[in-house]
């Protein structure tokens, strides 16, 4: 089950391109001002995690930070669900990835 998760999430972030549009509704990267607490840096931080397997400390406090508002799935061009990816990300890392 583990590893379907992780395909399912890589699956769906690798759809981004980066294009920001996601970060200036994000209420976290508003007070945090910094962009690992923001909708772009959430996604490139799974995407780091899951293609490399690296861990790091900001990172995962950048995805446990995240209100899941869902407010940048919205803005979202490539229609990614962000606040799920970021749901399943969190179980993913729960359960020991």
């Amino acid at each position: 089950m583990t590893e379907e998760l992780r395909k399912e999430i890589l699956r769906d972030v690798s759809k981004c391109s980066f294009c920001g549009f996601c970060e200036w509704v994000c209420p976290t990267l508003k007070v945090m001002n910094d962009r690992v607490y923001g909708a772009r840096g959430r996604i490139n931080t799974i995407m780091i995690l899951l293609r490399d397997g690296g861990r790091s400390r900001k990172g995962i406090d950048g995805i446990f930070s995240c209100l899941l508002c869902g407010a940048c799935s919205t803005q979202c061009p490539a229609g990614i669900d962000i606040r799920e990816d970021i749901r399943k990300f969190r179980s993913y890392i729960l359960r020991g990835f």
